[in-house]
Order: structure tokens, then C-alpha cells, then sequence
């Protein structure tokens, strides 16, 4: 466990649009984050779901988050095809974002929790149903929120296995499997199965600790604000960028066609445009002509 690393998921809801268009689409996200998590072999240690984004704290190697990364949005978007009518307005292109050092897990882990619940919905996060305030600092008798209806209703849980192969593939969103022991209550996967409580709560040792940070000053939000717009870089203009790149690739290589460098040159040139200018990692992408996992791994 200790060479693996934290990652902040999310996505700019200015640029996605629509990730939430009905009541369906929450089910389905919450439900994809257990199933992607599994297959992808992450751990989850935190998430919410906002109306524009979601928001989900990771654990493990960056090969295998980023695995979750790509498995999440192809899952949803296919979600979204199948249950939307066309044309579907939905970019669902998210950063992973590496967690600096403890000052910044501590921060982006409250964020993870409050942030869908701070902007007008009237309901404390430890009440949210789309994420997973409920958990933490919690009695060994408290009963999972999902287990009640919209009437209050206390329901029992059910395993995978005894779901049915048709029931449980329209819970899951997916074709990729979940382990049989695993709990579904209302058509949820409860996040007793896969999110990591203990590990948690370890960030913040205290359940006081853990208080304060919830009730974080505007100053820390904005670190964690200010660490997501700095991951991003910046969005040039298309022509601008691209003129930026050839200019870049004249200095190095004594010529402006991208097409005629290697792979390693690519990198090279991409790390160099991310130095000077701070491109956006997308954009650098498109204009090296690389993977943006790729690009991921080495800016």
C-alpha cells in the first residue's frame, strides 16, 4: 500500500454539460463508481456527485486510476446514449489530478464530500445520497442510508448473486462484473463494498479533526480550487497553440512538423510547452498528436 498514490477525479461542469439530465443518470453514476472501481482494481476512498460533475477520491497506482478514469466515462456516456434522446450534448472528459502531500489530501477530501451539497441543496453532506458523507466517524450500528426508500422504508440488502443476471447488468450500467457477495439495496451497490472507511478516517485521525476540515474556511476550498485550475493549464486558441508548438518544435528539432517526430520527441516537446506555457494538457494532446494518458504521465 505505501508505494501507491492519491488522485482527485473530477471534471469542469462548465465543459461537460449535462452529466445529470434526469433522476436515472444518478443511480447510474453512483452505481458505475463501484463497478469501474472494481475492474479497474482502485481504491475509493471518498465521492459525490454533483448535477455537472462528480467528485471521487482514489487510491492506487496511476496506471490503474486512470484505467477507472477511462472505464467511468466510457461507461457513462454508453449509459447516456442508450437513455437519452440523440443528440447527446455530453463532453464527459475528466483530470485526474495528483494529490500534492498531505495539507492538499486533507483538503481535497472534505471538498470531495461538501462540495455537492454547498451550492443551494438543502441537505448536510452526511445526509447526501449521492456520496459518501454518511460513512465516516460513524457507529458500528449505523445503518447505511441506502438501505430506506424515499418513504423512510427500511430494506433489506441483497447480494449480487441473488439479483438475477438481467436485474443486476441494468444496476450496474455495465457488462463488467462485481463481486457476488456484494450488497445492492433500492438498486444501488452500497459503498459498504468497496469504499475504504478506515483509510479514510485515517487522513484526519479525529472525528474532531475531521469536523474542522468540513467546515473548511473559503481560503481552503480555494487551494483545492486553485490546485484543479493549475492542473488544467491553459486553453489557447486553436491557431495560437498550434503556432506555439510548431515555434517550439523549430527550436528544438529545426523543424515545425510534428508529424516527422518520434515518440520520445513528442514528450519532449509536449513537456516543454507545458513548462513555458502551461497549455492544458488536452490541447497538448491534440496539437503533439499523443494519447492524453500519455501526456498524463509525463507533465
Amino acid at each position: 500500500m505505501n508505494d501507491l498514490s492519491f488522485f482527485h477525479l473530477t471534471g469542469d461542469g462548465a465543459v461537460i454539460k449535462e452529466f445529470i439530465a434526469s433522476d436515472d443518470d444518478f443511480p447510474a453514476a453512483f452505481n458505475l463508481i463501484g463497478v469501474c472501481a472494481f475492474n479497474a482494481g482502485v481504491i475509493v476512498m471518498a465521492f459525490g456527485i454533483e448535477e455537472t460533475h462528480p467528485h471521487i477520491l482514489l487510491r492506487g497506482h496511476r496506471e490503474r486510476c486512470m484505467r477507472f478514469k477511462c472505464l467511468f466515462e466510457g461507461s457513462f456516456l454508453h449509459h447516456a446514449a442508450r437513455t437519452r434522446k440523440p443528440p447527446v450534448n455530453l463532453n464527459l472528459d475528466l483530470d485526474l489530478l495528483d494529490i500534492a502531500d498531505e495539507s492538499h489530501l486533507m483538503n481535497a477530501g472534505t471538498y470531495t464530500i461538501i462540495q455537492p451539497t454547498k451550492d443551494g441543496k438543502q441537505v448536510m453532506p452526511y445526509d447526501y445520497l449521492w456520496g459518501t458523507g454518511s460513512m465516516y466517524f460513524r457507529p458500528p450500528t449505523h445503518i447505511p442510508i441506502w438501505c430506506y426508500d424515499a418513504a423512510g422504508v427500511f430494506h433489506q440488502p441483497e447480494r449480487a448473486d441473488q439479483v438475477g443476471a438481467r436485474r443486476l447488468r441494468a444496476i450496474c450500467c455495465s457488462r463488467m462484473p462485481i463481486p457476488d457477495h456484494w450488497l445492492i439495496c433500492n438498486g444501488l451497490i452500497l459503498p459498504d463494498n468497496y469504499v475504504d472507511v478506515a483509510a479514510f478516517e485515517r487522513i484526519y485521525r479525529t472525528a474532531n479533526c475531521y469536523r474542522t476540515f468540513l467546515t473548511s474556511s473559503r481560503a481552503q476550498q480555494q487551494t483545492v480550487q486553485q490546485r484543479i485550475a493549475a492542473a488544467r493549464g491553459v486553453s489557447f486558441d486553436d491557431l495560437e497553440a498550434r503556432r506555439l508548438c510548431g515555434d517550439g518544435c523549430q527550436r528544438m528539432f529545426g523543424f515545425k512538423d510534428v508529424r516527422r517526430l518520434n515518440a520520445l520527441q513528442r514528450i519532449q516537446l509536449a513537456q516543454q510547452l507545458w513548462r513555458t506555457h502551461h497549455l492544458s494538457r488536452r490541447q497538448l494532446a491534440t496539437i503533439v498528436r499523443l494519447p492524453y494518458e500519455e501526456i498524463c504521465k509525463y507533465t
